[in-house]
């Protein structure tokens, strides 16, 4: 062997200076290669599995008659459009493959070249002899050959030679690559591997089936890309006798050989493939299976693939007879039972050690070598029960499962003993990692003490008394300041010599001990114990060093292990769930596969190739992915604690048992070690993982328990607000308990609980918006909202029944009292539903709603819009000139008077009744923005003062300012659009939204929009009289008409969508309106008593109708005085 050790330890590499760049760059380009292999394995696209691609996807057999293919394709425009379907998907995946194929013949001509260059002496330097006589350069050398060997098995497990000619053949169609370099050998990699008949035997797919892999004439596979035999040949006698890795000296025990030597033997396996005829030489493979395979049949190949020897060397006679001793019912039986009595024995062990108080500082200082001996007994015999379980051999397997049951081990025992070793390694070293850090520290206390007591011991033996004792021909005063002295200059780096001169202190102050006048003396007895328990501290002290955690991460290795992750997940799952204090144990199980990260970037890493990136990407993918499935049972367990709690009759202040908090505090726990422990090997922070899948779950959980809340059409008030007063418990109780979380796993829950309730909300205000834009027709958007039944969420079932409830057809709103009331006086809904609902679903479900009303006003502007200009035919807008003409300027008094409106309104009267009809539901739905926005103001000012007064505030310094802010945002537009879009979102959540100044539609007007208004309001007057009682306008008839306030606030909304101008002109319209109505009460005519009391009626109405106008949308004053003459208005009062 070229290592050797010197005197002080450190560890020497014989030729270590020579380097061989040309075989690392092979090394490293084949672990790029079979990540790449694994990648694209993963990735394969469901149009290569689907038979109905079949008639457009050809083998090899192409190439032969191109035309033939081809004409069966061409005039069938069925496979013409699969074809286009699979070029547009698949041509990126094809073209992947393409290279992958290219770069692993590029690879083998290059190695071949290379193999045959230096058995030619082409680098005098790197001939053959000298690499395999140098340590690095050996293994460089195997490495390049075997991995190119697990290229061509992986890739043959993986991807089939079916679907590889599908995907060449494929590729090389679309891209017209006939001619592409290396296509010949593209073509025989690609090539289906011909498979001869086997006999029959039973064969068992074990659960890592996608790992083990079996490949059925495997030297034929490779030997269509050989290497030279002289350099397989010596490489494969090289591997018979040597220690590849150096890996022996960290399994002392013989028992452990075959461990030891793994990674070789995997490398060993598949050369032999190369040079079959050791497989056929009886003598040989009995040597190499003694060396490697003696007590191991189920072998890892590389990294996580395994093989099973029992099945892959049946087709060799000597191989199979060399191996016939380990295959022998009697040897399995016996070597199971040696394994599984171990595992039950270790297992009792691990609980002892992993007893609170235990495991130690102290414990592991002192007793380290005999900790490392039983972890290296633990992970072998690990290794041994997991890999056998998974053969293949059904007959070897019942053997195994049936001892194992013998000696009481369960299914799940492999996992359990996987997660009490990883959570003992992970705390022996651990502590063992902090002694080494503190090793000078821990060197220096004890030689401080010891070199302490040793002055007082000299001090103690100065008297004339003491002077006839001797050591080493020195009083032992003198001998015991000497030795003080020697203590205090003692260096711990040279721990050779120094270990020497320890032991033999150790020694001599035994042999003081047995002094009768010592024995005799406690004093001077404690002295001598205490200084050879801190000379032993610093020989412990002394033995720390760097080359043990080398030996620990070695033989603690178990990425042979992660084959087996997904049936662990799977246990792991169930578990979990019987008892969650596993959690604790998972950073620890997750750390022992951290190999999986380092293990294929080593060659890569030290190449400084580019594709480190890549591969690593890669491979921490993978370790996260299945991390993230194992994981995905915290948040699932949580919220069953969650539905266990809170279910629909819990009281608000309901309160965790104990066994819930506990296993709510081993959840934290767990995650906090996980964050902490892997946090430098992925980018992945596993709090903010569980947080968002809880915010996920508590999505679901909404979506499940809020829209459980249904009510039938034909609910009343009462029941309304019985279910509203439901539902606040339910979602008061779930944040309760969110807030014990919070307490208890220290975690942010209640703002994940907020930020997924803000979530779902937006959710559901889409979905209705989608269901209002799809489900409804335009003839049905004429009529008001009513209840529908096809509400797809709690906020549209809400929304629902508040718009039937304010029906501007079957309701009356009455301003002063804020609510809505039928005829016989009764509330329908009102000011306490809405404090209701507000402590309901709070303002953000207070702001969802005002959303979703905000859309259904948009969609009802603008389809009454649509049906104003299909009023307005060639008939209509001819007689609104004759009227315009015939009124004249608002300012004048018609000559016609009352008559000149008569014709105009009895036209219109009828006829643009869908028109009104829609005016009123827009009203209804901004009344009900107005008390919303009104309740989330008041609300505001009450529970979050400041913040109101904070965006008040904004919102008025924004208005002032708007011009300014216009040229800001023309400057910087982004941020100026985020910033009026957040502010507007807190204004609308305080409630500081003014829904009768909002603009919600950006079209052109049509032709006498404001006189299309005013004729139509007066034509509605009649339907109306003025109740002085109630203050508003009331419906003539006990069969109740539109309500009033909604139809006036409808057609207010309908202008103000254009210019102001038109409000300005409709309030002028009304004016001479009113003027002219007055004139005729009031001035000289011949008209009958009735008559004048009817125009006085209709002066009241008229005057009030134009005065609320001018209220709600907030004309300004000398708007209303122009219209009604202050002297009209005091003629009216009396």
């Amino acid at each position: 062997m070229d290592s050797s050790r010197d005197d002080d330890g450190a560890w020497k590499q014989g030729d270590s200076g020579v380097s061989f760049p040309e075989l690392l760059n092979f090394a490293s380009r084949a672990q790029s290669l079979i990540s790449e292999v694994l990648l694209l394995s993963g990735r394969i696209p469901n149009e290569f599995r689907d038979r109905r691609y079949d008639p457009v996807l050809f083998d090899l057999r192409y190439f032969d008659s191109p035309d033939e293919f081809e004409s069966r394709i061409v005039g069938n425009a069925e496979l013409e459009e699969l074809e286009d379907q699979l070029r547009e998907s698949c041509s990126e995946f094809m073209h992947r493959f393409f290279l992958l194929a290219n770069g692993i013949v590029i690879y083998h001509q290059g190695l071949l070249k290379y193999l045959d260059e230096i058995q030619e002496g082409a680098y005098p330097q790197s001939a053959l002899e000298r690499v395999i006589e140098n340590e690095k350069g050996r293994q460089l050398l195997t490495e390049s050959l075997a991995l190119f060997g697990c290229i061509l098995l992986l890739l043959e497990h993986h991807m089939g030679g079916f679907l590889r000619e599908k995907l060449l053949v494929a590729h090389v169609r679309y891209d017209c690559c006939f001619n592409a370099p290396n296509i010949q050998q593209i073509c025989l990699l690609s090539r289906m591997h011909p498979l001869k008949p086997v006999r029959h035997r039973q064969i068992h797919y074990s659960p890592s089936s996608s790992t083990m892999v079996l490949v059925q004439n495997p030297e034929e596979l490779l030997m269509k890309f050989p290497f030279p035999k002289q350099v397989v040949d010596s490489i494969i006698s090289l591997l018979r006798d040597c220690d590849l890795y150096n890996r022996v000296r960290h399994y002392p025990d013989p028992e452990h050989r075959t461990v030891a030597l793994s990674s070789q033997a995997g490398w060993l396996y598949v050369l032999l493939f190369y040079s079959p005829e050791f497989l056929h030489n009886g003598i040989v493979m009995r040597e190499i299976v003694d060396r490697f395979f003696k007590d191991s049949w189920v072998v890892p190949l590389f990294m996580y693939f395994i093989v099973d020897l029992s099945l892959s060397w049946d087709a060799y006679k000597a191989a199979k007879t060399s191996l016939s001793l380990c295959l022998s019912s009697s040897f399995i039986r016996d070597l199971c039972h040696l394994h599984c009595a171990k595992v039950k024995d270790l297992m009792s062990e691990l609980s002892s050690l992993l007893s609170d108080g235990v495991l130690s500082r102290g414990y592991v200082l002192n007793n380290f070598q005999s900790l490392l001996s039983f972890v290296r007994n633990c992970n072998v015999s690990f290794r041994w029960l997991l890999l056998h379980l998974s053969s293949n051999d059904k007959k070897v397997r019942e053997i195994v499962i049936s001892l194992g049951t013998a000696h009481q081990l369960e299914e799940d025992t492999p996992l359990l003993f996987l997660l009490n070793i990883s959570r003992f390694e992970f705390e022996v070293k651990e502590l063992y990692t902090e002694l080494l850090e503190d090793k000078g520290a821990l060197w220096k206390e004890s030689a401080n003490h010891a070199s302490t007591v040793m002055q007082e011991l000299s001090e103690y033996f100065s008297g004339a008394w003491a002077s006839l004792w001797k050591m080493e021909g020195e009083s032992l005063k003198d001998w015991f300041k000497n030795l003080s002295l020697e203590i205090c200059s003692m260096e711990y780096t040279k721990f050779g010599t120094v270990g020497r001169k320890l032991y033999h202190m150790i020694s001599k102050f035994k042999e003081i001990e047995q002094f009768y006048e010592v024995k005799e003396n406690l004093q001077i007895k404690q002295h001598i114990l205490g200084i050879q328990k801190y000379l032993q501290d610093m020989l412990q002290a002394l033995n720390l060093h760097h080359d043990a955690l080398s030996t620990f991460s070695v033989i603690t290795d178990a990425v042979f292990a992660w084959g087996f992750i997904e049936d662990f997940t799977k246990q792991l799952h169930k578990k979990i769930q019987q008892d969650p204090f596993i959690v604790l144990n998972l950073h620890s199980f997750f750390l022992k596969f951290q190999s999986l990260l380092h293990a294929p970037l080593v060659r890569i890493s030290e190449n400084c190739s580019p594709d480190e990136t890549v591969v690593s990407a890669y491979y921490s993918l993978e370790y996260v992915e299945h991390i993230c499935a194992i994981l995905e049972i915290i948040p699932v367990m949580l919220f069953r604690i969650l539905d266990d709690s809170v279910t629909f009759t819990v009281q608000p202040f309901h309160q965790l048992n104990r066994i819930e908090r506990d296993n709510l505090q081993d959840f934290m726990q767990g995650i906090l070690a996980m964050s902490r422990n892997l946090h430098n090997l992925i980018h992945l922070d596993v709090k903010s993982w569980i947080e968002g899948k809880m915010q996920e779950g508590l999505f679901k959980q909404f979506g499940s328990r809020l829209n459980s809340f249904f009510m039938s059409p034909s609910v009343g008030l009462e029941e309304l607000e019985m279910k509203m007063k439901k539902l606040t418990t339910n979602i008061l109780s779930q944040l309760h308990l969110m807030e014990c979380f919070q307490d208890l796993i220290h975690s942010r829950v209640t703002h994940i609980w907020e930020e997924a309730y803000a979530q779902f909300l937006r959710y559901c205000v889409q979905i209705e918006c989608d269901n209002y834009s799809s489900q409804r027709n335009p003839e049905s958007m004429v009529a008001c909202v009513q209840v529908d039944s096809n509400a797809q969420t709690f906020l549209g079932q809400i929304l629902h029944q508040i718009i039937k409830q304010t029906n501007p057809s079957s309701s009356m709103y009455l301003e002063p009292m804020s609510g809505w009331f039928d005829a016989a006086g009764n509330e329908l809904l009102g000011l306490r539903f809405f404090d209701i609902l507000e402590s309901c679903i709070g303002p953000l479900g207070m702001a969802s709603l005002d959303s979703v009303l905000a859309f259904v006003i948009l969609k009802k502007l603008e389809h009454a819009l649509k049906i104003l200009r299909s009023l307005l035919d060639a008939r209509c807008l001819g007689e609104l000139r004759m009227l315009d003409s015939a009124l004249g300027p608002p300012s004048s008094l018609p000559l016609l008077r009352w008559s000149s409106y008569k014709k105009m309104a009895k036209f219109v009267e009828t006829l643009w009744e869908p028109w009104v009809e829609s005016l009123a539901c827009i009203g209804q739905l901004q009344i009900l923005r107005c008390l919303i926005t009104l309740k989330l103001k008041s609300a505001c000012k009450v529970k979050a003062s400041l913040i109101s007064s904070a965006v008040g505030s904004m919102i008025a310094s924004v208005s002032s300012q708007r011009e300014k802010l216009k040229g800001i945002k023309k400057e910087n537009d982004g941020m100026g659009e985020l910033f009026l879009h957040e502010l507007s979102k807190q204004g609308m959540l305080c409630g500081f939204c003014l829904p009768l100044q909002s603009l919600y539609i950006s079209e052109d007007p049509p032709d006498f929009l404001s006189r299309c208004a005013f004729v139509v309001t007066i034509s509605q007057l009649p339907r109306y009289i003025l109740d002085t009682h109630l203050n508003t306008l009331t419906s003539r008839m006990k069969k109740v008409s539109l309500d009033f306030s909604p139809l006036a606030i409808g057609l207010g909304t309908f202008l103000r969508q254009f210019h102001p101008s038109y409000l300005i002109q409709y309030a002028q319209y009304m004016g001479q309106y009113v003027r002219i109505t007055a004139e005729d009460a009031f001035g000289v005519t011949n008209e009958s008593q009735k008559r004048s009391t009817e125009s006085t009626q209709e002066i009241l109405k008229s005057a009030f109708w134009l005065m609320y106008f001018c209220n709600h949308m907030e004309l300004p004053k000398d708007i209303l005085d122009e219209c009604i003459p202050p002297g009209l208005l005091a003629a009216l009062q009396v």
